[in-house]
């Protein structure tokens, strides 16, 4: 008895250390998103605030050219913080919702996000490239969430090329299925392959096609509660690969994360 409790210790030794560094990498994506908020926020409703001014001062002046240009620079910051406000939404739900695992093809759910992009970007010619047969166990609708954040930037960040390239490969491996989604966009510099993937992340400015710099959090956080990795490789002007491990086969539901 003596000894399997012996036994027993490293293993509960382990599994609070693992807890422990849950906590740990929770608190510190807490910490990230509350001083992402803050600061994006910000920045819209100082905005506001300038603009509003501005537009006093036209009306005083009766300066109409001057009133027309603030009240459309009104509505743009508005539409940023709606914008914002809707991708925290989103960011929150994906990391609440219950997975309903099933057989899921890939290369159909690829279809179907570039049938959506291309209604986004009709100007821009499409090479795709799909190996077909891909197939994971997971929840379909967090899936193609998945994949239109993931497109999505490679259509965003080719869209000065007026042509998408995109390639997308996969293979069986002890840990599920690896998949490689590779373009030709303007690629980014990266300190480490898992940056992309922080919250408030921008590694483009707002010409280049930067968004509210959530959505690649937002696809972190649907591998992870399919209990896969996702990464990055890519280096300025040169492309980018994302590369995913999803499972071939169902696995027990991830809990909720409480965002």
């Amino acid at each position: 008895m003596a000894g399997k409790q012996t036994r027993a210790l490293p293993e509960l030794e382990q599994r609070l250390q693992a807890a422990e560094s849950q906590l740990q990498a929770l608190q510190k994506q807490q910490q990230a998103l509350v001083f992402g908020i803050s600061h994006d926020l910000r920045a819209p409703l100082r905005a506001i605030d300038g603009f509003t001014l501005r537009l006093q001062q036209g009306l005083q002046a009766q300066d109409s050219a001057l009133v027309a240009r603030s009240i459309e620079q009104i509505r743009n910051a508005a539409a940023k913080s709606g914008a914002l406000i809707d991708a925290l939404l989103e960011y929150s739900r994906v990391g609440r919702a219950t997975l309903k695992y099933q057989p899921v093809a890939l290369d159909f759910l690829v279809d179907w996000v570039v049938m959506d992009l291309s209604v986004i970007w009709p100007q821009l010619q499409v090479d795709l490239d799909v190996q077909p047969g891909l197939q994971v166990c997971g929840d379909e609708a967090l899936l193609k969430t998945l994949l239109f954040k993931l497109l999505e930037n490679s259509w965003k960040f080719s869209a000065g090329k007026g042509r998408v390239d995109v390639r997308i490969r996969g293979e069986s491996t002890p840990e599920g299925l690896h998949v490689e989604i590779h373009d030709q966009g303007i690629g980014m510099d990266l300190r480490d392959a898992e940056q992309p993937f922080e919250p408030f992340q921008r590694l483009h400015s707002t010409k280049q096609g930067a968004g509210d710099g959530l959505g690649l959090a937002i696809a972190h956080t649907i591998v992870t509660r399919h209990g896969g990795r996702i990464w990055a490789q890519s280096s300025a002007g040169e492309g980018c690969s994302i590369h995913l491990l999803l499972p071939e086969q169902a696995l027990q539901s991830t809990p909720a994360v409480d965002l």
